[in-house]
């Protein structure tokens, strides 16, 4: 009897651990996707998908001013390749791509992720 309830309590383990794994996005995949945002100038849902740390640094209109000044003499994004990630940094993430625009052959943007409330958020985003 003990060895089947301990053979149901590593099944549900091992369920509920797949069902986790399945629902949290990779860092590089929630960066994309965060990108996607910022590509269609959707800064508002942009910026209330961002860490809190984000939110505390600037508003939601700071961030759309910041975001258009950043990114509009660029263009549209022609294409965008990873270029790395570093986990090194515990619960955080540094999510580098290699980018194209239409006014700007060589771009690396850099998205910093936090692990909080069981998802990736952005916390920092650079452009250069």
């Amino acid at each position: 009897m003990l060895t089947r309830s301990i053979i149901a309590a590593l099944f549900l383990f091992g369920a509920t651990a797949s069902a986790l794994s399945e629902t949290v996005q990779a860092p590089a995949d929630r960066a994309r996707q965060w990108l996607v945002l910022v590509d269609d100038k959707n800064y508002a849902q942009s910026w209330s998908e961002t860490a809190k740390a984000f939110q505390n640094r600037r508003t939601a209109d700071t961030w759309a001013s910041d975001a258009t000044a950043r990114r509009a003499p660029l263009g549209a994004v022609a294409s965008r390749d990873l270029k790395s990630i570093d986990l090194s940094r515990g619960n955080a993430a540094v999510v580098r791509f290699d980018t194209v625009f239409a006014h700007k052959a060589a771009v690396v943007e850099t998205i910093t992720l936090v692990f909080e409330n069981g998802s990736w958020s952005v916390t920092d985003y650079s452009v250069d």
